[in-house]
């Protein structure tokens, strides 16, 4: 596959394998700088490392996925057996970061494949590093690999949004890792993420549209003109087309907008008292989304629920309200970084903070209400009790939530969580995660690891308390196991030595 320039004809090699010392595949001919790439070339390292890696030979089986990668760097396959020889590797010699050979291995490139393979390699020992995963998905990027940079993006996601203060250069950073991967759903996601944190940056709106219309245009299959279930399909004439256009909030130009709200005034001057022209008139308004346009529609919205007594409309006053809420500790939080000194402006930041934790919470509670049947929101509110530290309440949603099967191992997973800061139920603790482990598809998901790091502390703590040798046993077998497979995964080493001392002193 030829990244860089035109491809050689593979045809010339000689099939057998060259450690990049001797021969055709040194560094100077990697396809760097606009020369070529060779999968041929890029396989007979990937078939060698993998006969090193299954020898035990963890080091040079690194050096070899590093080398072959450097010929096709596009490989996703040669990604993934990198990280995993790597976490090997890190586990045998208990070292955080690679050894001076590794590192020439990466380094015998070039440009931006140079980079790469810098950045991918850093990456492996630091998997739960946010910023050396974004810096190996923009490195992915960079060599016009975007199957990797959107497998790095999505990790990089994860952890971004693990983090309690988020930036918005993390966000702005994965909105153009994903358009390149062509993930233009993760791309808004990320785009609208930075724009409340920053909601007077223009461009950024600009550039948030231009991804949702994109996405629209890939979902909806418009951008198959000619193809079967294609534009055709989805478009039947220009007048569905501009209809189609002219009604999708994600696709509207600001002139667009204009004309709905006017058009949705007029209609409801023409019926004053028309519940159904109130709320057209308030979504056209929510949407074109000024400061003055919100406050407006919350009335509409409220004086439409005032009206048919029809939740959603309350609802929609609510969300209309929250995220009034949000721009504001958006502006406030700017102006704090601005002005670090300044105690009044933080004191006020931190005071609108929790009075919007408290109204979020206040509105989730009035939507269960409201919608009693509703697993999801109330999946939403046990999440959000929990995260208050409100375990109690939290497992009695949750006890409710788990009956949709969808999301039953999440939900498991929660109420195992919460049932473990409760004091005396760490053995409820520990039935709960391993019925959401059971439950969970996927064993090498973050989610898997995660239930199997919470058992493992559960276990930990049942030992600790009860002085328990099985729980003890079983928790350094769990350890032992995650960090096989993720060495730099939370605190686990950490907690494998906690736990190996433990057993010792249930010995005596």
């Amino acid at each position: 596959m030829a990244l860089f320039g035109k491809k050689k004809d593979d045809s010339d090699d000689n099939g057998g394998f060259d450690d990049g010392v001797n021969g055709s595949a040194d560094a100077s001919s990697s396809g760097d700088e606009g020369e070529e790439f060779s999968s041929a070339k890029a396989d007979n390292f990937f078939t060698h490392a993998r006969t090193t890696y299954e020898s035990g030979n963890y080091e040079y089986s690194a050096q070899l996925w590093l080398r072959g990668l450097r010929w096709n760097p596009s490989d996703i396959e040669g990604v993934n057996w990198l990280w995993k020889t790597v976490q090997q590797l890190a586990e045998g010699s208990k070292k955080k970061a690679p050894s001076k050979d590794l590192v020439k291995a990466a380094s015998e490139g070039k440009g931006p494949i140079k980079r790469y393979l810098q950045e991918l390699l850093n990456a492996a020992y630091k998997w739960d590093d946010l910023n050396a995963v974004i810096k190996a998905a923009e490195a992915a990027v960079g060599v016009d690999a975007p199957d990797i940079a959107n497998l790095m993006g999505q990790r990089a996601f994860s952890l971004a949004r693990q983090e309690k203060k988020p930036r918005k250069d993390w966000y702005v950073k994965l909105l153009r890792v994903f358009e390149h991967g062509g993930n233009f759903k993760l791309a808004v996601e990320c785009g609208e993420t930075a724009r409340q944190l920053d909601p007077s940056d223009a461009q950024l709106q600009s550039d948030v549209r231009n991804m949702m219309a994109r996405e629209t245009m890939t979902s909806g299959g418009f951008d198959q003109a000619g193809e079967a279930g294609g534009f055709r399909r989805n478009i039947r004439d220009a007048a569905k087309q501009a209809e189609l256009e002219a009604g999708d909030r994600i696709t509207k130009s600001e002139d667009v907008k204009d004309r709905l709200v006017e058009a949705a005034k007029k209609d409801l001057e023409e019926s004053p008292d028309d519940v159904a022209m109130m709320d057209k008139y308030a979504k056209a308004l929510r949407d074109r989304g000024s400061a003055s346009d919100l406050t407006q529609a919350w009335r509409w919205f409220n004086k439409a629920y005032k009206q048919s007594n029809q939740f959603r409309y309350r609802q929609a006053a609510g969300e209309i309200m929250l995220r009034k809420s949000k721009i504001a500790i958006a502006q406030q939080s700017a102006m704090v970084e601005k002005n670090p000194d300044d105690k009044e402006a933080a004191e006020k930041l931190e005071a609108m903070k929790k009075e919007f934790d408290r109204t979020a919470l206040e509105e989730l509670k009035l939507q269960e209400k409201n919608y009693p049947t509703d697993l999801k929101l109330k999946f939403r509110l046990g999440i959000a009790l929990f995260d208050r530290e409100l375990y109690d309440e939290s497992i009695a949603y949750l006890q409710e939530a788990q009956s949709d099967p969808k999301s039953r191992s999440l939900v498991l997973g929660y109420m195992g969580r919460a049932f473990s800061h409760l004091e005396g139920w760490e053995s409820e603790a520990i039935q709960t995660l391993r019925r959401a482990i059971e439950e969970n598809e996927d064993q090498s998901s973050d989610t898997a690891f995660a239930l199997r790091y919470d058992l493992m502390c559960s276990l930990q703590r049942k030992a600790e308390q009860d002085r328990d040798k099985a729980a003890a046993q079983e928790a350094d077998e769990l350890a032992a196991a995650i960090a096989m497979e993720r060495f730099s995964y939370r605190d686990i080493r950490d907690r494998r030595t906690q736990i190996k001392k433990l057993m010792d002193e249930l010995k005596d």
